[in-house]
């Protein structure tokens, strides 16, 4: 049976969001030993972007309706939450018109926070169903909890700048000021002005996409999309300094998602090297050139390329200190991907699902 999906790396089990035919996706889970264990089944829905608490409670984002029936007149849906044991029951933790997405559980396991419509930020206490309206922004891109739960950072945009906030909680961030901050913010160029700008003119203007905390709690990596035609950096911000440091390659465009080593001295990334796409008149299609790698580099700026030019490969995560999982496929426009894990010291990789869907993202379970 091959499996389409995006995956969390949970120890000795995957969890992933597996398609079923067009749309329609499960969330999954395969062990150490192979076995596959289906956590939600269904022919209808999409059931995207599952986060796995530490108590192996599994939070997902889901299309999903009461009513079953199909609806040939539809042209609309939004997407709720959900939460499962795993062992059958599924509960709705949202019921709204507008999207919940990207669920993320705090490290305790007791709040999830996710983003609503795009623009707001919203925490969620489990045990009460409580919520509190963390931030609202023009566009919310991403966020990541601080390893002991005392805060949140988020990169967030409008169209004056791209900014990354650190939100500062008190005890469980369901109660009293959340006392935001800025560390970081670049200024936007409006999108007629980037079109015409020259590289070394925008190097500056732009915003931050995506970021993770180290496990130490002292650094945040994240990913400066520039405005104009200047290449997509890996940056590592400060918390004590407030100094950024880019460490990724002219040459390279960085791609999301990031992974921090567990000993927190090294990430994980994938960039386009030699990138570039031109419309074939002839072919009428999109034509693409290049090479996306997987790179390991280290905070002192040293990087290693782990992939060669004959494979096109993405998302990186480590899973362990010394052993990686990423996807990979022959060529960068391949409509599906191979998983695949390898043990950096011995240099062995072997294949675990073969028919990935090139956006899948793979993350490790704090």
């Amino acid at each position: 049976m091959l499996l389409a999906f995006s995956s969390t790396v949970l120890g000795d089990e995957l969890i992933f969001s597996a398609r079923v035919m067009g749309p329609v996706s499960n969330i999954y889970g395969v062990s150490a030993d192979k076995a596959l264990r289906k956590i939600t089944e269904n022919i209808r829905w999409r059931d995207i972007d599952a986060d796995v608490s530490v108590q192996g409670t599994v939070v997902f984002s889901s299309n999903r309706e009461a009513d079953q029936s199909i609806d040939i007149h539809r042209r609309s849906e939004s997407f709720d939450l959900y939460v499962t044991d795993g062992r059958g029951v599924i509960t709705a933790l949202t019921d709204t018109p507008q999207n919940e997405m990207l669920p993320r559980f705090s490290p305790d396991g007791t709040r999830v926070a996710f983003v609503r419509a795009r623009r707001q930020l919203v925490l969620l206490e489990l045990a009460s169903r409580r919520e509190r309206l963390l931030y609202e922004a023009g566009e919310i891109l991403d966020f990541d909890w601080a390893p002991d739960g005392s805060a949140v950072a988020m990169a967030a945009r409008d169209r004056q700048r791209g900014v990354i906030l650190q939100l500062h909680c008190d005890a469980d961030c369901l109660a009293g000021p959340l006392n935001p901050q800025v560390l970081k913010q670049y200024p936007r160029l409006h999108h007629s002005d980037a079109i015409q700008a020259v590289d070394d003119e925008v190097s500056d203007f732009g915003s931050v996409d995506h970021l993770r905390w180290s496990p130490g709690g002292k650094t945040l990596a994240f990913i400066f999309h520039p405005d104009g035609q200047a290449a997509r950096s890996l940056h590592l911000l400060s918390l004590e300094s407030g100094e950024s440091t880019r460490i990724s390659d002219e040459s390279q465009q960085v791609q999301s998602p990031l992974s921090w080593s567990p000993d927190g001295h090294s990430l994980l990334y994938a960039a386009l090297v030699n990138y570039r796409f031109y419309f074939d008149e002839t072919a009428q299609k999109k034509v693409y050139q290049g090479a996306m790698q997987i790179f390991r580099s280290e905070l002192n700026g040293k990087v290693q390329r782990l992939t060669d030019n004959t494979v096109a490969a993405r998302a990186p995560v480590f899973v362990g200190e010394n052993r990686i999982a990423y996807l990979q496929a022959d060529q960068l426009a391949a409509r599906q991907y191979a998983l695949v894990v390898r043990d950096l010291d011995v240099g062995s990789e072997r294949t675990v699902f073969d028919a990935v869907t090139p956006d899948s993202r793979l993350v490790v379970r704090r």
